[in-house]
């Protein structure tokens, strides 16, 4: 099933609550708290940077991010008039948390040692200007999304060979372009890297490009398999390529995988996942909390098995999260200033003076799980 935009009352627009796309941010968001619960180097359980997960790298926030332009796609930004609103939308949505979850996880180190980078050795004023721990996302994806509305304002994305020639642009600026650390402000360098897998899924809605099957599936399968068992030599450093064709091979696999997933949602798409893919924002955000404090939890109670603290850590990575969005997902401070959300309009308001909403653009499904904070009434007018 494709999600489709509804016209409603003068024109306005909503968006068909699409379980299938859900599902693969539930998939996303899993892959992302395991990934930060097996760690590297010092983080989480310390194993070593060639682990197998590792392989997954290339596919985890890509996916998120695919999504993140399929959503948005739905109802791209048309004029120039609209953009100021835009940044303001997405400020509010990406940069709040990145103020309040940002500060959080710098006192958070600071009190946990061995919990990521130690903040001791950094100035606070870092965390906002450069990548800190996984809120880098919310930089990079900030930035692609204020170029992804000027590009189509202009109508650079206006048809499909006009997309396909920016997407190739942009798979090409990712793997020649190295920004230096010192000056990667505001992770720059994860906008190139984000930018290509913003703009497939943004064709995949607006074109209705890549939902393989057949013999193009079995085809895309082929090379997927070939690009990454390149990527598996060179994880388990049986091959040294240049950083150039790192990045190549980094693409490949992200790309062709990301199309396969894409091409068997509605196999993968089960209730659980879906549920789990409307939280997925929340869960990215906070996560970190609980996965740090239930591997100081399991270490002082003598549990030190790495399955068994992946597997704990893992599921409670998912679950506190969502435990905190049902309590206090509508909390106004909680709502605005952590999850990035708009304060839930007055109930008694008339619905016909109410601002048409625009379908949330994030890797959040419903935006936090906001199908589960609407009212029945609301379900039953936008099913």
């Amino acid at each position: 099933m494709i999600t489709q935009p509804l016209r409603g009352p003068a024109g306005s627009m909503t968006r068909r609550f699409d379980p299938s796309i859900e599902a693969l941010r539930g998939i996303a968001i899993i892959l992302v708290v395991a990934a930060h619960v097996i760690g590297f180097g010092n983080r989480g359980l310390r194993v070593g940077n060639d682990s197998l997960f590792f392989a997954l790298e290339d596919i985890r926030v890509p996916l998120f991010t695919l999504i993140a332009g399929y959503v948005y796609a739905i109802i791209p930004i048309a004029k120039w008039s609209d953009y100021p609103h835009h940044v303001g939308r997405k400020s509010r949505r990406l940069l709040f948390p990145l103020l309040t979850v940002g500060a959080m996880m710098y006192l958070l180190q600071r009190v946990i040692p061995g919990n990521g980078a130690d903040s001791r050795h950094i100035g606070f004023w870092r965390v906002y200007v450069f990548g800190f721990g996984h809120l880098w996302f919310l930089q990079s994806i900030f930035i692609v999304f204020l170029v992804v509305g000027i590009l189509d304002i202009a109508t650079v994305l206006a048809t499909r060979r006009r997309w396909a020639i920016v997407t190739v642009v942009a798979i090409a600026l990712f793997v020649v372009v190295h920004v230096p650390t010192r000056f990667d402000v505001f992770t720059i360098s994860g906008a190139l890297r984000l930018l290509p897998f913003f703009l497939i899924g943004y064709g995949l809605r607006r074109y209705s490009l890549f939902d393989l099957r057949g013999a193009p599936a079995v085809a895309v399968t082929v090379l997927f398999a070939a690009v990454f068992s390149v990527r598996m030599l060179i994880l388990f450093h049986l091959y040294t390529p240049d950083k150039y064709f790192d990045r190549v091979i980094a693409v490949a696999v992200g790309i062709t995988a990301l199309i396969l997933i894409y091409s068997a949602r509605n196999l993968l798409n089960t209730k659980v996942l879906a549920w789990i893919g409307g939280f997925s924002f929340g869960i990215y955000l906070l996560h970190v909390f609980a996965t740090a404090g239930t591997r100081e939890v399991l270490e002082r109670l003598g549990i030190h098995q790495a399955a068994v603290m992946f597997v704990i850590g893992t599921a409670v990575g998912i679950a506190a999260p969502i435990a905190f969005l049902l309590l206090f997902g509508n909390v106004p401070f909680i709502r605005t200033f952590v999850l990035g959300e708009r304060r839930i309009p007055n109930r008694r308001r008339s619905p016909a003076l109410a601002r048409p909403r625009r379908p949330s653009s994030l890797p959040n499904g419903s935006s936090l799980g906001e199908q589960h904070l609407r009212s029945r009434s609301w379900r039953r007018r936008h099913a």
